[in-house]
């Protein structure tokens, strides 16, 4: 599975309300395919070093993350926010080379609506 088929999957059924098993079971995916390819890409995240990248973006396309979320482990839930901010400096630039630069606190929420921003 490719890291933006993995990606797909946990926006989908995020977005869609459902569980990973009923989206394995609709789609005849293997369980532990999933699971093994996502170990895989995290820890690939976790040894790459942490700088900023560039992402072109094509007109009508989606943004897909370039790097796996955390785990979820099992055991006692901590209280975490769900939608949890940080700062960020974001600079885009145009086909045309019009740049611009947006800072501050942001969730991933801010990001994708400035990237779907038409």
């Amino acid at each position: 599975m490719t890291r933006e088929q993995i990606l797909e999957i946990d926006r989908y059924c995020q977005e869609h309300g459902i569980s990973l098993q009923s989206y394995f079971d609709e789609h005849g995916i293997a369980r532990h395919q999933y699971f093994i390819w996502k170990r895989k890409y995290r820890q690939q995240d976790e040894q790459a070093p942490d700088s900023g990248a560039f992402v072109q973006l094509q007109p009508g396309g989606a943004f897909v993350p370039s790097k796996m979320p955390p785990a979820k482990t099992s055991g006692k839930a901590k209280a975490v926010s769900e939608n949890p901010e940080s700062y960020l400096t974001v600079d885009i630039r145009t086909a045309s080379g019009t740049a611009m630069r947006i800072q501050g606190n942001m969730t991933a929420a801010h990001l994708r609506e400035i990237i779907s921003a038409k």
